[in-house]
């Protein structure tokens, strides 16, 4: 945002213009404001499968690599790579965000966001006014009890700064700065995916994540960094400094992210039994770091697959990779470059 030159309008200009906005919008087809749509219908449903195989059928120098291991099985017709600390399983990924995508509540939204939200789409006026693209309003496709309100749009490339400009214009006191229980997405990363739980040296995520090490813990060891998002399930809520943004899964070096938004009810389902292994998110990272203690040919031949996936399945772009974390700063205090005055 650093090209735009500093600009303020006065609340009565800006609803006006909201307004003038909305008279296009109306005539405009509608597809405009429920762009991405397609995608968050079939997100929505919350029995789908969210992870891929390491699939190897049609590989023949991978078969014989990996088969002379041991590290290949058969599942439904097809071979694919196992998983060395599960055996009889295949190794699988998180699907890329843009498969793997909710329609999520604003950061700043309220515990009680959809009974105080009117549907005015200021906020998303707001947010489009500002040049950061990160609100969408949602569609009929993404249920009726969703329509009209703000959700968070493409966070791969449009994330919520939290530059609080959209909490400004809320009539309704429906977003707030600091919500006391707010209503967001969690992060969640899949270690087997990134860069970090895999013998590198990346803190992409935390570094671009406004709150830092409130929200990111890390487990330092031989084998990485092992970074995780602080968040504990308690009954069928999720206590969590995260707000959801999606800062962090823009910063992800590795192809479709390795940390994506969830809303709470799939984050909690997930959680519970992580990508059907019959284990719980937190069991899970615990078998990778007992494995990485007690059985080094396991852990190597872990970290060697998941690396093999990441550089040449999903891809690496080695200039978002941070190894250094920076003091946090909080971008809702004054960072954007344009404020709309009061």
């Amino acid at each position: 945002m650093g090209s735009h030159h500093r600009f303020s309008m006065t609340r009565r200009e800006f609803l006006k213009a909201g307004l003038t906005i909305a008279a296009v919008a109306a005539a405009a087809p509608v597809s405009r404001l429920l762009v991405g749509i397609e995608v968050a219908s079939t997100s929505r449903d919350s029995q789908r499968i969210y992870y891929e195989f390491f699939d190897v059928t049609d590989d023949e120098n991978r078969i014989e690599y990996y088969g002379a291991l041991g590290f290949v099985i058969e599942r439904d017709g097809r071979k694919c790579v196992a998983n060395v600390l599960l055996p009889g399983r295949c190794i699988t990924y998180t699907k890329p965000v843009w498969e793997d995508w909710f329609p999520t509540p604003l950061p700043v939204a309220t515990k009680d966001f959809y009974a105080r939200c009117i549907r005015c789409g200021l906020c998303y006026y707001a947010c489009n006014y500002m040049g950061y693209h990160a609100i969408r309003l949602a569609g009929l496709r993404d249920g009726f009890s969703l329509l009209g309100a703000p959700t968070l749009d493409n966070l791969l490339t449009n994330p919520c700064t939290l530059c609080m400009e959209c909490v400004k214009v809320c009539p309704t006191g429906a977003l707030a700065e600091t919500p006391e229980d707010g209503v967001s997405g969690v992060a969640i990363i899949d270690p087997d995916l990134c860069l970090a739980w895999n013998s590198g040296d990346c803190k992409s995520c935390a570094k671009a994540c406004p709150y830092g090490s409130e929200v990111f813990e890390f487990t330092f060891n031989e084998w990485g960094i092992h970074t995780r998002v602080k968040a504990k399930v308690v009954g069928d809520k999720v206590v969590t400094p995260c707000r959801g943004c999606g800062l962090c899964v823009q910063a992800c070096p590795i192809g479709g992210s390795a940390i994506h938004i969830l809303p709470r009810d799939e984050y909690i389902r997930r959680v519970k039994n992580y990508k059907n292994t019959g284990m719980s998110y937190e069991e899970y990272l615990q078998l990778i770091l007992k494995t990485e203690q007690e059985d080094t040919f396991k852990a190597t031949w872990r970290s060697a697959i998941n690396i093999d996936y990441i550089m040449n399945v999903r891809g690496l772009e080695e200039e978002k990779i941070q190894a250094e974390l920076a003091p946090a700063e909080k971008t809702g205090k004054g960072s954007p470059e344009r404020s709309m005055a009061q």
